[in-house]
């Protein structure tokens, strides 16, 4: 017994790791559903996970790594070093699916974003998309679409808006097949800024008023009115008063980014250059100073005071015309501008062309392997090929050789069997005395039969008196079962007299909406009443508030159809519970109508 001791450890041990790691997978993929709708909660709960996380094997390790800088990107949390997204990168080009490796490559550039290398950034973007597989029926073009809509925002902001416009396009597309229209009137407006950029301003207004137009038909006002924020500077430079005041009243009213005294929330003081352009334009210069002032006072930002400053600037430069330097100043000004996005997107195509070389050498060198892994699966095949015929050969030699086993033994066989059969003639003489022994005992078994038919009288007579006594419990046992179906019935009938049993039926017959918590409070605790076993069924915790409801009216009698309505479920979800709640209460498996019996019988 001591031997097995270890073994049996050794079970224990695999067996509560096994409990550990389907436990750690689990909250993963608690986490995974929460990331788009709550990536603040899903960060929080990836961070709780961290020391656990330590002791996992490496897939899910890696994989809860994964989870968390994805979750932490999702929740605006800057990343501060390029290490994690190594190590992920590292290990999904090992052993990821097209999936991961994409995700790996997207957070890596996330990182060098948050860094400020937007060339290594773009790098890994495209390193990204060249990961995914889209003839896979599992790629994940939600992942794609926002990559290439990074892609887009790196383009548009330095300046290059054919290539944001063909990033864009690229995201649209991956977005209309990820079913994702939220997305795509949210890349319809960025793109518009790309086409603003290449100077077509009123294709980009038209598909910004597209955008903000679907939100609305969406009945989402508050992103229509961001959308169209972005149009009043460009309406009033067009002339279009009419339609920038519009725009302007939808942005001040439904955007959220304003304070109940009409002044914008901190970090949104920018729109104040948007609203002094608009009167520069308009040109009520007294309002646009204000409007610029307001912003350089208020707008802390190095980027607000640029906007300030070169709002007066034009603003001056209206009302009291300069001489010549000043003139040719704000030129300089404007073509420095000009030059510093000239050279900043001539960095960005010298990457992408960098890219799109190492892209080819990589092709290559790809071929290159497969002519050699051809090479190597034929010397492989005929390798196989010997093999094979040399085991074929040993197995015919074995085969022989266990042939010649097999008849020395059918030899030792046949000699065997001749000694049997001396044997069975000495046993058969052996027999014949003994059936002279049985005809004696045969005599004395007949005068006690003799004797036990006499006895037999006393044992009829017991017989009959313990059936008479089993008639008796029978009787006793059914009125006992009728006794308890009436007072079962009883304690129904009062159980349905009151007043929160009797809303459920209304309720249940005007089929228009749910009982609220309240009115399921009252239902339990009236059912409880009449049967205090429920108490403990409410107070298992293996037992969901969802499933103590089934179990409430199942024990209130209710059809499978009303449970669906009063629950909000459908009838194969009702169907699975009852069944996965048989082992939580009663430590059996089976059917659903066993746990309603069950339940009813309590």
């Amino acid at each position: 017994m001591k031997r097995f001791i270890p073994f049996f450890i050794t079970i224990f041990t695999a067996l509560t790791a096994c409990t550990e790691y389907h436990n750690f997978e689990r909250r993963l993929s608690v986490a995974d559903t929460l990331m788009n709708e709550q990536p603040d909660s899903a960060y929080r709960m990836l961070c709780e996970m961290n020391e656990e996380a330590v002791s996992m094997p490496d897939a899910q390790r890696m994989q809860h790594l994964l989870l968390r800088s994805n979750a932490q990107n999702k929740a605006y949390v800057n990343f501060t070093s390029d290490s994690i997204g190594n190590l992920l990168v590292e290990y999904y080009d090992q052993y990821g699916t097209p999936n991961e490796r994409m995700l790996a490559h997207y957070i890596r550039g996330c990182a060098y974003r948050d860094m400020g290398d937007q060339p290594a950034s773009l790098r890994c973007y495209n390193d990204a998309v060249a990961a995914a597989d889209t003839s896979r029926a599992d790629c994940n073009y939600e992942q794609l679409s926002i990559i290439y809509g990074q892609i887009a925002d790196i383009f548009d902001r330095r300046a290059m808006p054919d290539n944001a416009i063909e990033a864009y396009e690229m995201a649209e597309r991956f977005a209309w097949t990820a079913k994702d229209t939220i997305k795509v009137y949210t890349l319809w407006g960025n793109k518009s800024n790309a086409l603003i950029n290449k100077g077509e301003i009123k294709e980009a207004l038209r598909i910004k008023e597209t955008a903000a137009e679907g939100f609305r038909n969406m009945g989402d006002f508050q992103k229509a009115a961001r959308i169209l924020g972005l149009c009043i500077k460009w309406y009033a430079q067009q002339g279009e008063f009419d339609k920038a005041k519009a725009a302007m009243d939808e942005y001040e009213n439904h955007s959220g980014y304003f304070l109940g005294n009409g002044e914008t929330k901190p970090g949104k003081e920018g729109y104040y250059s948007i609203k002094g352009t608009y009167f520069l334009q308009k040109g009520e210069l007294d309002s646009a100073e204000h409007y610029f002032r307001k912003l350089l006072c208020k707008g802390s930002s190095r980027n607000n005071q640029h906007l300030a400053t070169w709002g007066l600037t034009q603003l001056y430069y209206g009302k009291m015309p300069l001489d010549s330097i000043g003139k040719y100043a704000l030129q300089t000004l404007a073509h420095n501008d000009t030059l510093y996005n000239i050279a900043a997107a001539q960095n960005l195509q010298n990457v992408q062309a960098q890219y799109n070389y190492t892209r080819h050498l990589e092709t290559a060198h790809r071929k290159e392997l497969e002519a050699k892994d051809a090479r190597y699966r034929l010397l492989l095949l005929g390798s196989t090929c010997m093999l094979a015929i040399t085991l074929l050969a040993l197995l015919v030699l074995w085969l022989r050789k266990q042939n010649q086993k097999k008849q020395q033994e059918l030899s030792l066989a046949n000699k065997a069997n001749a000694q049997l059969h001396s044997q069975i003639q000495v046993n058969a003489q052996t027999i014949e005395e003994l059936n002279g022994l049985i005809e004696e005992k045969r005599g004395i078994i007949h005068s006690l039969n003799q004797q036990l038919n006499l006895q037999a009288i006393d044992v009829n007579h017991y017989r009959q008196q313990t059936e008479t006594i089993h008639a008796l419990n029978e009787k006793i046992a059914h009125y006992e079962s009728s006794m308890m179906n009436r007072i079962n019935t009883n304690l129904m009938h009062q159980l349905h007299e009151e007043p929160s049993i009797r809303l459920l039926f209304q309720r249940l017959k005007s089929k228009a909406q749910q009982p609220t918590s309240d009115e399921w409070a009252a239902a339990c605790a009236t059912t409880e009443k009449y049967y205090p076993a429920m108490c403990d069924i409410k107070a298992n915790p293996k037992i969901s508030p969802l499933e103590y409801h089934i179990c409430i009216l199942t024990k209130l009698r209710f059809e499978i159809a009303d449970i669906v309505l009063l629950t909000g479920s459908d009838n194969s979800s009702i169907t699975a519970k009852r069944k996965r709640m048989l082992p939580k209460l009663f430590n059996c498996t089976g059917s659903a109508k066993e746990f309603d019996a069950l339940i009813l019988a309590l």
